[in-house]
């Protein structure tokens, strides 16, 4: 009841700052503690206004507290709040479940934690867990992009991921619906290995992205990057931004596996490609399928005698991976 009560208290001077929060408390569910439905049978609404929605460069931390720079552009009420909010509900809370994510990649071999960082670019999750590492994935994971910033989100970063509500700008950022249980918002459409990266937990995805890649494609240099810039959850990414260089071309992405466009994967990089005046792509996206594939296949052979909570996650990122990839077939023209 305590806690009830102090988020009510906290939604309260939300509110009083412009916010929008009905019919939402804070609970704990199957995916631990998340935002639930005071009244399943109305919907929930939030709405974070602009000036609480504040760039995550002013972030810092000070003896193990969430502050905001001196330099932050926040009224010191809107600072007050949010430095409240963050250490009482998200960072006191946050923090527990970026630590379990540290923890149990801890628990492998310090030889198989260097593997599967460099060969297998399973990401920051194996290095050391220092206070520095884990606020910056914290951070990492609790921001969102809005006009072209990088912004904290507070209340909404409290729902757990699911396939139920989407982020919506809206002078600010909303999120709104009816839901049965739990209220869950689909934190983005990256593929399930991008899912790990960013929040240590992996999903079923409706696309698969190549990892990035150096190469060629016939004489002329192709490079692969996964730099999805601002996107947005139920966006569809078919087409990655194209740069010619002197000798070669570099995409910021590339869909290798669609769930429910399959044929697109093949006729989006034909086009890129064609228009780029190069040749020799059927094979050159066979190439890049058949790189992915043995990635994926390889870091599940590095698991295979691995026990363990983190060996698990990692093994079901890496078949999810290669289900989704599978999802490439036929070619649709462009």
């Amino acid at each position: 009841m305590q806690d009830d009560r102090a988020f009510q208290e906290m939604l309260d001077e939300f509110r009083a700052l412009g916010g929008t929060a009905d019919n939402i408390r804070l609970g704990n569910g199957a995916l631990g503690r998340g935002l639930f439905p005071i009244d399943p049978a109305k919907p929930v609404l939030i709405h974070i206004p602009e000036n609480l929605l504040i760039d995550s460069a002013d972030a810092s931390f000070e003896n193990g507290l969430f502050r905001l720079v001196a330099s932050s552009s926040a009224g010191a009420r809107e600072r007050a709040f949010l430095e409240d909010y963050e250490n009482r509900f998200s960072w006191a809370g946050g923090r527990d479940q970026i630590e379990q994510v540290f923890d149990a990649a801890q628990a492998l071999s310090p030889e198989l934690r260097h593997e599967l960082a460099t060969e297998h670019r399973c990401g920051a999750w194996f290095g050391e867990p220092t206070p520095e590492h884990i606020q910056k994935q914290f951070l990492g994971s609790r921001c969102i992009s809005y006009k072209d910033r990088t912004v904290i989100m507070p209340i909404i970063e409290l729902a757990n991921h699911g396939a139920s509500l989407s982020y919506a700008p809206s002078d600010g950022l909303r999120l709104s619906g009816t839901v049965v249980d739990e209220v869950l918002v689909r934190y983005s459409d990256i593929d399930s290995y991008g899912m790990f990266l960013s929040w240590g937990f992996t999903c079923e995805q409706p696309q698969a992205m190549s990892i990035a890649l150096r190469g060629n494609i016939g004489p002329s240099r192709l490079h692969i990057d996964r730099v999805i810039g601002d996107l947005k959850p139920g966006q569809r990414v078919f087409m990655p931004r194209l740069s010619k260089v002197a000798d070669g071309v570099d995409l910021d992405f590339l869909v290798i596996g669609n769930r429910q466009y399959p044929r697109l994967c093949r006729g989006i990089f034909y086009k890129l490609m064609r228009d780029a005046g190069m040749t020799g792509v059927e094979e050159a996206f066979d190439v890049i399928e058949h790189v992915n594939r043995t990635h994926f296949l390889g870091l599940i052979a590095a698991l295979e005698d691995v026990e363990g909570a983190m060996a698990r996650t990692l093994r079901q990122m890496a078949r999810l991976q290669l289900q989704t990839m599978s999802y490439s077939f036929g070619v649709r023209a462009v």
